[in-house]
C-alpha cells in the first residue's frame, strides 16, 4: 500500500504546525475566570473586590489539584503572584510565596473570608518603607552581588547598617524577603545566581519558532549517556591502552526534526568524529536522502579530516551543514533526550534515573533499589551486548508509540515518529544513491585497474573486481583511481576520479578448480570482460583504418586536381592558372614560381581594401 502524504492528512499536518506556534498561559486563564465568573460564588458575602481575588484562590487551588502541581516549586507561584500585580487586584499577597501559602491552606480547608479579607489592605510596614530609596538601594546591592546572599543574611546585614546610621525604624526580614522576591527586583538581580541558570532562565533573550514543516528539512545530531546500569567492558583509555572495568553507554543518535523519528544511532563509550560519521551513515542509509540541513555541536572531532570528509561532501551535496556551540542550537534533540528518559527508559529495571542536577521527586530510583539492581546486572553478566539490546527496546518503543499515548501538546497526534516520517512528504531534501553514500561514509584506497580488473587487499584478503565498461579500461588503465566501499558489502566497489564517479563493479569470486566447491563461473565473467575489450579494441582500430582511408583518398583527389589543371595549363592556355586558396597550400608539388604566384593573390585577396592598394614584395616576406 502507497503511503499517504502528509498533504493528504491535513488535519496532523495542521496540528503540528499550529503546535509549532502555540502558546499556552494557563495563569491568565485563572485570573481571567475568576474576574468574570467565578466571583459570583463569593458575591454574596464580600465586596466585588474582595469576591474577585477569593475567587483567584480558588480556581488556582483547583488547577493545582487537577494538574498536580507541587507546592514545593515556584514556577506556577511565580507566574501567578506576576499576572495578579498585573491585573491590579486587592488583597491579595505581592510575593508568590505568600500567595502559595494561601492557596495551600484553602486547599486544607482554611475558609476563604480568613484567607481574604479588607484587613489586608494598607500594610503600615509596607507603606513605611516602600518609597525609602536608601534601604532599597543597600538591598538592591547586597543582592545584585553573585555571592548569593540568602534573604536572612541580607536582613541582618540591613539591620546593622541602619544601626550604624542610628535609624530606628528598621524592615522586617518578611519585608526584605518580598521586597527582593518582586518581579521588578527580580528583573535587575537576575545575574545573581550566575548566566544561564535555571533560576534566571526567564529573562533571557528568546524568538520563537516555528518546527520544521517537512521530513528531512532538518536533522539534529548529538550524544548522551544512556541512563541505565554500567556494565563490564573492554576499552582504550586515554593512554591508548586496551583496559577492562565498568562503563556506561553512550549513544550518538540522529533525529528528524519535524518527525521525531530517529532514524540512525551509534553505541559507544564515549563520543568521537568516527562514531558521529557512523551514526549519520546509518541515517542516510535508512532515510534514503541527505536532509536539506544537518545540526550539530563541537564533539570531540569535530576538527579532524574524518569529519572534515564527510561535512565537505555533504556541502558539495547542497546540504547545510550548521555547527552550535550552544545547546540552544539542537534544542528540538536536547528536549527529547529528557522525554527519552522520563516517558520510556522507565520500562527498563536497569534504568537508574535522570541526571544527577534534576530536582524532580521521580528523577532518580532509591539508592537501595539501584544497589540491588547493580548486584543483579554484575551475577548476570550484564555487557555491552546486553546494555545496547536494551537501548535498542527502549528506542524502538519511542519510534513506535504514538504521541497522543504520553504527550498533552500533541494529544492529538495519534501516528507514531516513525509514521509521521513516512507519510511526510519530502521535497526539500537531496537523493544519496549507493555510490554517493560510499564516497561519503565508507572505506577508500588508492587503486589502478590493470588486466581488466581492480585487484585490491582488504584485511590481508585478496578481492577482484571486473572492470565491464571498456571506455574506463581504455582511459584509466594504470591511473592511480580512488576506490570506495562498504566494509559490510563488499561484493559491489565505487570507483572515483577525485571527485568524479566513474562506475560501479561487481566482485568476480576467484575459480576454484579442484574439489566438490570446484566453481568456474569466474572464467565465464573474465572471458566475457576479455571479449568485449577485444571487440572494442577491434572496432577502435578499423574505425582509425577508416579514417586513414578517407584521409588519403582525399589527398589523391587534391593531387588528381593539380595534375588535371597543371596539364590543362601546359597543353591549352599557358596564361591559366590554379586558384590563389589550392595553390598557396601545394607548395613543393607545383613549380616555386607557380606557388609564389598564388600565395600573393591569396594574400592580396585576404588584405584587400577598397581605399588602399597594398603591394607584397615576395622577396621580402623572408
Amino acid at each position: 500500500m502507497q503511503p499517504t502524504s502528509l498533504f493528504h492528512r491535513p488535519c496532523c499536518w495542521h496540528m503540528l504546525l499550529a503546535h509549532a506556534t502555540e502558546v499556552h498561559d494557563d495563569v491568565t486563564n485563572i485570573v481571567t475566570a475568576a474576574m468574570i465568573n467565578r466571583y459570583k460564588l463569593f458575591i454574596s458575602s464580600m465586596t466585588p473586590d474582595v469576591a474577585k481575588s477569593a475567587a483567584v484562590i480558588h480556581e488556582a487551588q483547583v488547577y493545582c489539584k487537577l494538574n498536580g502541581i507541587s507546592y514545593n516549586k515556584s514556577q506556577f507561584f511565580e507566574r501567578l503572584a506576576r499576572e495578579v500585580e498585573l491585573q491590579g487586584l486587592k488583597y491579595l499577597p505581592k510575593s508568590w510565596r505568600n500567595l502559595r501559602d494561601k492557596i495551600r491552606e484553602y486547599a486544607d480547608g482554611t475558609p476563604i473570608k480568613e484567607l481574604v479579607s479588607p484587613k489586608n489592605e494598607g500594610n503600615q510596614n509596607r507603606a513605611m518603607f516602600a518609597n525609602n530609596d536608601l534601604i532599597k538601594g543597600w538591598l538592591i546591592e547586597l543582592a545584585d552581588t553573585q555571592k548569593n546572599y540568602s534573604y536572612a543574611f541580607m536582613y541582618r546585614k540591613i539591620r546593622t547598617i541602619c544601626d550604624q546610621y542610628s535609624i530606628t525604624n528598621v524592615p522586617s526580614q518578611r519585608w526584605v524577603s518580598d521586597f527582593v522576591s518582586r518581579p521588578e527586583t527580580e528583573f535587575l538581580i537576575q545575574q545573581r545566581y550566575g548566566a544561564n541558570t535555571r533560576f534566571n532562565h526567564k529573562y533571557r533573550g528568546y524568538t520563537p519558532t516555528q518546527s520544521a514543516l517537512f521530513a528531512g528539512d532538518c536533522w539534529d545530531i548529538d550524544g548522551t549517556r544512556v541512563n541505565i546500569i554500567d556494565h563490564r567492558g573492554t576499552y582504550i583509555d586515554k593512554s591508548g591502552k586496551k583496559v577492562t572495568g565498568q562503563k556506561f553507554l553512550y549513544i550518538i543518535a540522529v533525529r528528524d526534526v519535524m518527525s521525531g523519528h530517529v532514524l540512525g544511532y551509534e553505541y559507544c563509550y564515549e563520543e568521537s568524529a568516527q562514531a558521529v560519521i557512523n551514526a549519520l551513515a546509518m541515517a542516510v542509509s535508512n532515510a534514503g536522502y541527505l536532509p536539506y540541513e544537518l545540526r550539530y555541536d563541537r564533539f570531540p572531532g569535530h576538527n579532524t579530516e574524518e569529519w572534515a570528509w564527510v561535512a565537505s561532501g555533504m556541502e558539495r551535496a547542497g546540504v547545510i551543514m550548521t555547527q552550535t556551540v550552544k545547546a540552544e542550537g539542537k534544542a528540538a534533540i536536547e528536549r527529547w533526550w529528557g522525554t527519552l528518559q522520563s516517558v520510556f527508559m522507565m520500562e527498563s529495571d536497569y534504568y537508574y534515573g535522570e541526571g544527577v542536577k534534576s530536582t524532580r521527586r521521580s528523577a532518580h530510583r532509591s539508592k537501595e533499589y539501584v544497589s540491588a539492581m547493580r548486584q543483579q546486572a554484575i551475577k548476570a553478566g550484564f555487557s555491552f551486548d546486553d546494555a545496547t539490546r536494551e537501548t535498542d527496546k527502549i528506542l524502538t518503543a519511542y519510534i513506535n508509540t504514538p504521541f497522543s499515548a504520553y504527550s498533552r501538546k500533541y494529544a492529538n497526534i495519534t501516528q507514531s515518529p516513525f509514521q509521521l516520517h513516512d507519510e511526510s512528504d519530502k521535497p526539500n531534501t537531496h537523493a544519496c544513491e549507493d555510490y554517493q553514500h560510499a564516497y561519503l561514509f565508507g572505506l577508500r584506497k588508492g587503486v589502478s585497474i590493470r588486466n581488466n580488473m581492480i585487484q585490491t587487499q582488504i584485511e590481508n584478503a585478496t578481492f577482484y573486481y571486473g572492470v565491464d565498461d571498456v571506455e574506463i579500461i581504455e582511459k584509466y588503465t594504470g591511473v592511480k583511481l580512488m576506490n570506495c566501499f562498504d566494509f559490510e558489502d563488499l561484493d559491489r566497489v565505487h570507483l572515483y576520479d577525485g571527485e568524479t564517479y566513474l562506475g560501479t563493479f561487481d566482485r568476480i569470486t576467484t575459480a576454484q578448480q579442484f574439489g566438490p566447491n570446484k566453481d568456474m563461473r569466474a572464467v565465464g565473467k573474465i572471458k566475457a570482460i576479455n571479449e568485449k575489450v577485444k571487440d572494442h579494441r577491434n572496432a577502435k582500430m578499423t574505425e582509425i583504418a577508416a579514417n586513414k582511408e578517407e584521409c588519403l583518398q582525399a589527398v589523391e583527389e587534391i593531387e588528381s586536381a593539380v595534375r588535371a589543371t597543371l596539364c590543362g595549363r601546359h597543353d591549352t592556355d599557358e596564361s591559366a592558372t590554379i586558384s590563389p586558396e589550392l595553390g598557396s597550400m601545394l607548395g613543393g608539388r607545383i613549380s616555386k614560381h607557380d606557388h609564389e604566384a598564388a600565395e600573393t593573390a591569396y594574400l592580396h585577396e585576404q588584405w584587400s581594401d577598397e581605399d588602399e592598394d597594398i603591394t607584397v614584395n615576395v622577396r621580402k616576406q623572408y
